[in-house]
């Protein structure tokens, strides 16, 4: 079913598209559609496959998306599409680094990290699988991904014709985005493998090399808990013990050097080589109470 979508562009000094627009859906006698509805841009129309019924996307002007949609399938087939709009070079990069497909487009020096992060992916049955992340053992979770996965498709498929549009990065580095699988979602876990081993590894450095008491020191445990090793364990591990988990969680440098190459070892183990860096917290923040309208 073909979706006419018409949404105003403002392009800014750095050539990004801001969405100041209200994208408001209205059924077509050959389908449904997003309809931009804005007095301070002009409207743009899209083309686009996808949509069972009426949805609309509204973009403040903070640039934030809110979405509404009849189904729920359409909302996240919106969710997708959009997703992909705002941010489709890191997606496809994020897919790629956790599927083992660097060396597919950026040469034999990721070759290495392309085998160490396969080795992390779920090869069990996806069917159980899809069951655990949804309600009463049903096919939720799959139904919802799918659609996701469809609307970031859909947008690729739109660039296709758009050429204009594709993002710089894919076109300074030479290659095409990539369409997601559902999958591709679920098999990928090395995204999420990373901080606790890493700490617990420093942990067995530090009893080896010192004393668990030393270790109260460096890292204190909260809640308090006193640290034993276990009867028989040598808390003295290989140097690279976590050479193949860090080659497969690490993120992704591309440089020209690395592009140019066909040595494999030109692929750094960015934790191995950086052993200050420290992820901290997440998306948190705090404002005063002063510097907001509402308590």
């Amino acid at each position: 079913m073909e979706t006419k979508i018409r949404c105003p562009f403002h392009v800014s000094r750095l050539s990004r598209f801001t969405l100041l627009c209200r994208l408001l859906a209205i059924a077509m006698a050959t389908g449904s559609g997003f309809r931009a509805d804005s007095k301070s841009v002009p409207a743009t129309t899209l083309n686009v496959a996808g949509l069972t019924k009426p949805a609309e996307i509204l973009v403040d002007r903070w640039g934030v998306p809110h979405i509404y949609a009849k189904t729920e399938k359409d909302a996240f087939f919106v969710q997708g599409f959009n997703a992909a709009r705002d941010r489709l070079f890191q997606i496809d990069l994020w897919r790629r680094r956790g599927l083992g497909q660097l060396a597919e487009v950026f040469g034999p020096a990721y070759v290495e990290q392309d085998k160490a992060a396969r080795l992390f992916l779920y090869r069990g049955d996806l069917d159980k699988e899809w069951k655990r992340y949804s309600s009463k053992g049903t096919d939720e979770a799959s139904g919802i991904v799918t659609a996701f996965v469809q609307g970031i498709n859909a947008y690729i498929e739109w660039l296709g014709s758009h050429p204009d549009q594709v993002p710089f990065e894919f076109k300074h580095l030479g290659y095409q985005p990539a369409k997601w699988a559902a999958e591709d979602v679920v098999r990928i876990r090395s995204h999420g493998l990373h901080r606790n081993l890493q700490s617990e590894v420093d942990r067995a450095n530090t009893a080896c090399k010192a004393s668990l008491k030393a270790d109260e020191i460096r890292i204190p445990l909260q809640p308090p808990w006193e640290t034993q090793v276990p009867a028989g364990l040598d808390p003295c591990l290989p140097k690279d013990v976590l050479k193949v988990f860090l080659l497969a969680t690490q993120a992704v440098f591309v440089t020209k050097e690395s592009l140019m190459t066909s040595d494999t070892e030109a692929t750094r183990v960015a934790a191995l080589d950086s052993t200050e860096e420290a992820l901290e917290g997440s998306n948190n923040w705090v404002i005063s109470p002063k510097r907001s309208a509402t308590p």
